[in-house]
């Protein structure tokens, strides 16, 4: 092998290690924050829960994007973070597969399914225009609602399935409005800070990879 192609092939391992630990690191913020703010806000029943992680969890998907431009990984964001939901049986003295970690743990899943969806297609316009991100956002929360309707549905919970095109337009407004409007506002606050912290991050990468590696294993 040339010396050319062991400096790419050290590169892109690179790549990938760095990436690797970017999801590690912004998915278990999500995870923490699932666990601790989430499980709380559901013990005391608060109407508004999904629509308050679920914003935060915008926020956090897409500061991801902008530091590291793979809006395809996000998904695995979302199963970082929903590897965290036990955590928050624990710490609240709740059955760890009681729908508090299960219900929770799956519409994660789908938050980030349809993230992925909405943004990987729009990303050069998610970058550049700020109508492109509140698209994103209006979206992403509408299409969460929606597959964990169906989601439901298929285990039994819900009647989607058997539901006509009103009803189905119906809930999604419904379930889906709130989470909407909080995740498109959240999701903008995430651009702003992934787009503020990007260069330092990436710079402490190029002179002082130790720290960097260090500092985000650490986190």
């Amino acid at each position: 092998m040339s010396v050319s192609n062991k400096l790419d092939t050290r590169s892109q391992s690179a790549s990938v290690l760095r990436t690797i630990i970017g999801i590690l690191v912004f998915g278990s913020v999500w995870g923490l924050v699932e666990a601790t703010l989430g499980g709380a806000l559901h013990l005391v029943h608060f109407a508004y829960k999904g629509a308050i992680t679920g914003g935060i969890a915008m926020a956090i998907m897409g500061a991801f994007v902008v530091m590291y431009r793979r809006p395809k990984l996000v998904f695995w964001l979302g199963v970082i973070a929903a590897l965290f939901k036990p955590l928050s049986a624990l710490i609240y003295g709740q059955p760890v597969f009681s729908p508090f970690v299960v219900n929770p743990a799956s519409a994660i899943l789908l938050e980030a399914l349809a993230f992925t969806l909405v943004v990987s297609p729009l990303f050069k316009g998610f970058e550049s225009s700020v109508k492109s991100r509140v698209a994103a956002g209006i979206s992403a929360g509408y299409l969460s609602a929606i597959l964990y309707a169906v989601l439901a549905s298929a285990a039994g919970m819900g009647r989607w399935a058997s539901w006509g095109v009103t009803e189905r337009v119906t809930a999604a407004l419904t379930d889906g409005t709130a989470l909407a409007i909080a995740g498109t506002a959240l999701l903008l606050l995430g651009h702003l800070v992934g787009t503020k912290l990007r260069p330092g991050f990436w710079q402490l990468r190029s002179t002082k990879p130790s720290l960097f590696y260090a500092s985000t294993t650490a986190t």
